[in-house]
Order: C-alpha cells, then structure tokens, then sequence
C-alpha cells in the first residue's frame, strides 16, 4: 500500500472517530475569498479550505488560524495574525502555555534569519523531527520586505514532511504563513494554492 493510500485511511479513521466524538463540529468553512484572522491584515483564498483552528491537535494561538484541505496530516496552513514577543506562533499540542511548558515566542527586531531560525523552531513544537530550512528567497508584501523559505522535516514515524513558509514585519508585529504536507503528493498537490495564499497577503 502506497504511502499515499496508507495517509488517506488514516486520516478518514481519525475524521470517523472525531465524528463519533462530536469534533467534527470544531471545523468550519473557510470559503475561497477574502480571509482575514483578527485584524486588517488579511489573504484571498483561491480555493475553499477547512478552518480547524480549534481542534486540540492543530498547535493553533489566539491569533492564529489553522486551515487544512484533506486533514492536518496531509496538509496544514497556519496563518498569523501580528504577533508581538508576548505571542507564540504555536502550542505544543498537548500541553499549555504556562510557566512549567512556556511557548516559544519571538523577540523584538528579529532579522529575516531569525524569523526563518523562529519558524523553524516553532514547526518542531508539533512534534515534527529534523526540522531543516532551506531555499530563502525575499519577497515584499505590501511595500515591506520579508522572506520566503521551505521547510523539510520527518514524523516520529519517520514519514517525510515538506513545507513552506513566509515571514514579515511590521511596526513591531510579525506576520507568518507556514505550510506543511507530506512531501510524498500532498505537499506538491497544494502548494500553488499556498503561493496564491502567500502572494495574496496584505497588511494592515
């Protein structure tokens, strides 16, 4: 059985036991459109996504949205509001934001490496291994320059995982959009929806 295959009955085993549980009502449509998460800043959906942002398994923050299309194993979309050092990107699944289990969270100032290094570090807090960036490429978004870069890593099961993601700042706030899939199909079968995504962004 195909990689593939396996990942697709997995992930309708975990959508039929969260259905039985009542978690499926946790998800919402994220129509194809405008998208925006808390503030003015906002992208344009090219095609309709799954907003799963309150699943306890989507790693999301107050101020960031989870979208998936096929389910958060085979393909998961963060997007960030402005965040400031107070605010993680994300939350290890599983536990809290507290003193004992603090989140990762940013600094002030950040240069465009470290905003690639803080992305990267943050992907591993869900549970991801090996987590590599490469590729960094300048992009400007909404007159502000900013980064865009691809990730690599593996499950703890060892399946190999892709991903790509984009960073900018502004007036003390960093914005973040952070795709990853597995590489095998599913991260190529989205990622020109993700750099429509991307491409789309504007900030406030």
């Amino acid at each position: 059985m195909r990689i593939q295959t396996c990942l697709r009955v997995l992930s309708a085993s975990l959508i039929l036991g969260m259905t039985l549980t009542g978690c499926v009502t946790l998800a919402t449509l994220a129509p194809a459109g405008n998208y925006s998460v808390k503030s003015k800043y906002a992208v344009t959906l090219d095609r309709a996504w799954s907003d799963v942002s309150k699943f306890p398994t989507s790693g999301r923050t107050p101020k960031v949205r989870v979208l998936t299309i096929d389910g958060l194993m085979l393909n998961r979309l963060h997007i960030s509001d402005g965040l400031t050092t107070s605010e993680p990107l994300v939350i290890k699944p599983g536990t809290r934001d507290g003193k004992s289990t603090p989140a990762l969270r940013g600094h002030t100032n950040m240069s465009l490496s470290e905003q690639i290094e803080f992305v990267t570090q943050s992907v591993t807090e869900l549970d991801y291994l090996r987590v590599t960036s490469s590729s960094p490429k300048p992009v400007t978004i909404s007159g502000v320059r900013g980064v865009r870069f691809e990730l690599s890593g593996k499950t703890p099961d060892g399946l190999n995982v892709k991903g790509l993601g984009q960073a900018v700042s502004k007036d003390g706030k960093n914005y973040y959009i952070v795709y990853l899939a597995p590489a095998e199909h599913y991260y190529q079968a989205s990622l020109s929806n993700v750099i429509a995504v991307m491409d789309s962004a504007k900030l406030p």
